[in-house]
């Protein structure tokens, strides 16, 4: 299956993109520096060099692929907008290269689902990355009101931990989910539940958390 990528440097995007390429995608991502990628040398891997908030570089890297996954995150910037300044360009770009398939990946504590966060996440998450959280929460919106065949990502709190398997961990539709929701996720496995979201089309226009 042919991908797209964004996020890739980062710490899961560089897991979906190590899942995606040993189960024998082709993936394309778009980075800003080729050189942060341990993969750069795969046969399977195109590379575009560019930013996620060029709607014009999105479309290099998507189009021809089936699917787009964003990994897409912050970093340590608890203020950032960068879910609100990218999901513009990305819903752009789909819309020209005609990819319909989009997992992008979120957090439980964006936007209303801090509802469903643990009293001491949501608290934590209020008073440290409130701007962060409603701003993925935009996105969030906005990707949802899309006509696209979309699913965001809503894992708790990651870890770096390895991969445990679809077994190892919980997936849970935010619409049927109850109560709170706290604990820990390894990013391995948050890159196994995108990378299987982007190839099937199980969870398709679903918000879903993600939790051990």
């Amino acid at each position: 299956m042919q991908l797209a990528v964004l996020g890739a440097t980062g710490p899961t995007g560089q897991q979906i993109l190590r899942q995606a390429l040993a189960a024998g995608h082709h993936v394309t991502v778009l980075v800003r520096d080729p050189a942060r990628l341990p993969q750069r040398e795969d046969a399977r891997l195109t590379v575009v060099t560019g930013e996620a908030t060029s709607a014009a570089d999105i479309e290099k890297a998507a189009r021809g692929s089936q699917a787009l996954i964003s990994a897409l995150g912050p970093g340590k910037d608890f203020k950032s907008t960068l879910a609100t300044r990218t999901v513009g360009p990305v819903l752009e770009a789909l819309a020209a290269t005609g990819v319909r398939r989009l997992v992008w990946l979120s957090a439980l504590g964006a936007g209303a689902t801090a509802q469903r966060q643990s009293r001491l996440q949501a608290g934590a998450s209020k008073l440290l990355m409130g701007k962060l959280m409603a701003d993925k929460g935009s996105a969030d919106d906005r990707i949802a009101r899309s006509g696209l065949d979309w699913t965001v990502a809503l894992p708790v709190m990651l870890g770096n931990g390895p991969l445990s398997g679809a077994d190892g961990y919980k997936i849970m539709p935010l619409d049927g989910a109850t109560g709170r929701i706290g604990g820990k996720i390894n990013r391995a496995d948050v890159a196994d539940f995108m990378l299987s979201a982007a190839t099937t089309e199980q969870w398709n226009r679903q918000r879903v958390i993600l939790t051990r």
